[in-house]
């Protein structure tokens, strides 16, 4: 009986299990680095507020309350949960043009659309949709990527050049901004453009080192040093010390029903993110991460994040990252990094008020022109040029529609894609090579001998609805086209893994037609699914089980050796 208890509470709670590990030194190492994480988080969280037009006591309680809840319930060991670029930025499109700046307003609906994702998650957990999540490609990912990264910057440019930019759309504020240029605010854009330089050479020569709270450092030591605010230099605004406490925002059945599409938005974009973060760290020390589990601890985050007056929040791939190179082991360390957050917000909060607003926008220019993937368009390029065109389509759609439309135009893309490649599939003849008695897909411009009296056709896709008229007319196509005396056809199934009820009854017609001019109909390297579905479609057909062979070059030979070696 506590054996079962334990494995209970153990499945529910694979975070606490990882905490309660009594491994020997284990606690030193994830104390250190949830140290490390809690450094780079701090003024990340404060920026992301800043970019959700939030004060940001509102980054503090997100991360507060997403990670309390986090670190108890993900199997992930190096997961770390917060305030992210890309979900940010996409929450702040959702929830600004519904807001219409009133800051109360803006706060509420934030704290519900964390809410909504959130449900939105565990309910896609409880019914199995994690795969849903696929949805988003990886050019998807890539394009939104680079959209997310331009309006993330133009976004902060108002802040860094320290002027008030009106204009919301990526367009016309970049034009607004070029004209701003005279009017900026010298000592202003003289801090921001140095900070932003000194968070790229951090990153770039000392990775180690945490950019952001030595940005921060810098700036509060010149306000210090010269009093900037004295020279109009925007300070943040004074936090009242203490955590947040639970309460459901002041919101309306119409603003549930406005946000709905957003929050599924921001489902996808978050899990598609934090499952690729948990698998890519799990896969580097040979560990795996159960999808579903995650997907609940992901919708448990963000529900506490709104909950606590926050809003949405992801797997965060700096700090996760963080947490990896620094030796993390377990959930401890994130613990370990909530503690010491919880604590700022305590003890420390107050103090933000020497800080200069521009080190935040500097913090986000800095995380946008990192956010850049170039390098995944040059491979998307040289790998798959349909693939770099839907990424492109998705970078133009955020910039010109807005993020969210953006993303919707990158999924219907990938759909468009996927189904061009099914209903028009890759096929080949297969020829044998000179002396070779094996059919194989030969190049062009490889040597290779017809069989006269036969054809060898692959096809490399499921035959399904959207593709069996065109697939019969390409086996027609060549049957017809090649030698006239042919005699039997071999469909080579070695790429086919599903036969559709629309395309058995194609095919069916062709063996038909096939029948009906003396040519024979054969199948090779068929799966067992595939044969049993092709026993069915024959039925009552003679030796419908004498069809199927182990390879092309054996339903060839077979034939022509029945036919006594006739061709």
């Amino acid at each position: 009986m506590a054996a079962t208890a334990s494995a209970l509470w153990r499945r529910v709670l694979p975070g606490l299990a990882q905490i309660l590990d009594p491994t020997p030194g284990a606690w030193r190492v994830d104390a250190l680095a949830g140290a490390a994480v809690a450094v780079v988080m701090i003024p990340s969280v404060l920026a992301y507020a800043e970019l959700m037009r939030l004060p940001a006591a509102a980054g503090l309680y997100a991360a507060i309350g997403s990670m309390a809840v986090y670190l108890l319930l993900t199997p992930s060991r190096r997961v770390i949960v917060g305030p992210d670029t890309t979900i940010a930025l996409l929450a702040a499109s959702i929830v600004a043009p519904l807001a219409m700046g009133d800051p109360l307003r803006t706060a509420a609906l934030a704290s519900l659309v964390a809410i909504m994702t959130g449900v939105a998650l565990v309910a896609a957990a409880r019914l199995g949709l994690g795969l849903a999540a696929d949805a988003l490609a990886r050019p998807v990912l890539v394009g939104y990527a680079n959209g997310a990264a331009l309006v993330l910057i133009v976004s902060q440019l108002g802040a860094l050049l320290g002027v008030n930019l009106e204009k919301e759309t990526f367009g016309a504020r970049t034009i607004e901004a070029i004209g701003a240029l005279p009017s900026a605010h010298m000592p202003t854009l003289a801090l921001g453009a140095t900070l932003v330089v000194v968070l790229l050479m951090c990153r770039r020569w000392v990775p180690r080192l945490p950019g952001a709270l030595v940005a921060c450092a810098i700036a509060v030591a010149a306000e210090v040093a010269f009093s900037l605010r004295e020279h109009g230099v925007a300070m943040l605004p004074a936090i009242a010390p203490g955590v947040p406490a639970p309460a459901f925002p002041d919101v309306s059945v119409a603003d549930v029903r406005d946000l709905a599409g957003g929050a599924l938005a921001l489902a996808f974009l978050t899990f598609a993110e934090g499952a690729l973060l948990a698998r890519t760290l799990a896969e580097r020390r040979g560990e795996s991460v159960d999808a579903g589990a995650e997907l609940r601890a992901l919708g448990a985050a963000d529900v506490a994040a709104g909950l606590a007056g926050g809003f949405n929040v992801g797997a965060s791939g700096s700090r996760s990252i963080t947490a990896d190179a620094a030796g993390s082991m377990s959930q401890r360390t994130q613990l370990v990094a909530l503690v010491l957050l919880a604590a700022f917000a305590l003890f420390l909060a107050p103090f933000l008020a020497w800080l200069p607003r521009v080190a935040l926008a500097a913090i986000l220019v800095a995380a946008g022109i990192h956010l850049l993937d170039l390098r995944g368009l040059r491979v998307l390029w040289r790998l798959e040029r349909h693939a770099f065109a839907i990424a492109m389509g998705v970078t133009i759609g955020v910039l010109v529609l807005g993020v969210l439309p953006g993303i919707l135009i990158g999924v219907a893309l990938a759909f468009l894609e996927v189904l061009v490649e099914v209903a028009r599939p890759r096929d080949a003849v297969l020829r044998r090579r000179p002396g070779d008695t094996h059919f194989h897909d030969l190049d062009e411009d490889e040597p290779g001998e017809p069989t006269p009296g036969a054809v060898v056709y692959r096809l490399y896709a499921p035959l399904v609805f959207a593709n069996a008229n065109h697939v019969a007319g390409r086996i027609r196509e060549v049957v017809y086209a090649a030698d006239p005396q042919t005699r039997v056809v071999v469909l080579d199934l070695q790429a086919v893994w599903e036969i559709d009820v629309t395309a058995a009854d194609v095919l069916t017609d062709l063996h038909d037609e096939f029948e009906g001019r003396g040519i024979d109909l054969r199948f090779a390297r068929a799966n067992r699914p595939l044969r049993e579905q092709i026993h069915r479609m024959l039925a009552g057909h003679d030796a419908a089980h004498e069809r199927f062979f182990p390879s092309a070059s054996a339903a060839v030979d077979d034939y022509f050796a029945a036919k006594g070696g006739s061709r």
